[in-house]
């Protein structure tokens, strides 16, 4: 069941998000999150639909370059050197952004087109046209009739596998890839960090605090005894030698 949607959010536009990661997962992304505000510092935006900031999922995933497109050393770095590069292939984080529509007027309203190294839209069947869709930006489509989902068995433990058989979601049209500065895909990954960090905190914070109830982790005063005592008690005399 789809959480409580988002104020002034409809149940559909949740529980496409909810679709969304699902997707994103499937794309090999190790962090998926929604509502996650982008770094657009520099660049441009080319056309008015291009009007928002904040995108409704995005997942952050390895793409793999091979030396011809991507030199991996691209300038000094101490302690690092690797010869013949052109023989890897190196994984960089890159970004998939999905803003979700569900009606002509929402599409109309505008979406983030530019945030991300690859940028979708996912919609009901036949919602829009392809030929609509701005430049560069991905199109995939929600059939209701259709859809599922269920588990992939991952037994063998191979994590290039796919984790979800989806039916009933259809790219009509890929997205382009475009190359972002470093620091526009930190700016992400740091944001989705802090949110799982918040929870990891609490939760890091009650198993210390449990655990120093636990004599053999941490000293605990005897009742009735003030501190110097416990301090003499601890102290042990050096016997004097005779002469």
């Amino acid at each position: 069941m789809v959480g409580v949607p988002a104020a002034g959010e409809s149940t559909r536009h949740a529980f496409l998000k909810e679709v969304g990661k699902l997707w994103l997962y499937n794309q090999l992304c190790h962090s998926v999150e929604t509502e996650v505000a982008l770094n657009h510092l520099g660049l441009l935006r080319y056309c008015e639909l291009d009007n928002k900031t904040v995108v409704d999922v995005v997942g952050v995933g390895l793409k793999y370059f091979d030396y011809r497109r991507r030199k991996i050393q691209s300038e000094e770095y101490g302690d690092f050197k690797l010869d013949n590069q052109e023989q890897y292939v190196i994984g960089y984080n890159v970004l998939r952004g999905i803003e979700v529509k569900v009606s002509r007027g929402d599409f109309r309203n505008g979406f983030a087109c530019t945030g991300c190294n690859y940028n979708y839209l996912l919609t009901p069947m036949r919602l829009v046209s392809p030929g609509v869709v701005p430049r560069g930006v991905g199109l995939i489509e929600y059939n209701r009739y259709k859809f599922s989902c269920e588990p992939v068995d991952q037994e063998d433990g191979n994590p290039g596998r796919r984790s979800f058989k989806l039916r009933g979601l259809r790219v009509v049209k890929p997205a382009t890839y475009r190359h972002l500065p470093q620091f526009h895909i930190d700016h992400v990954i740091e944001q989705i960090s802090r949110r799982r960090d918040a929870s990891d905190q609490i939760s890091t914070y009650l198993n210390v605090a449990e655990s120093m109830k636990d004599p053999d982790l941490l000293y605990v005063q005897p009742e009735g005894v003030e501190g110097e005592e416990v301090i003499s008690q601890m102290i042990v005399k050096k016997p004097v030698s005779g002469t």
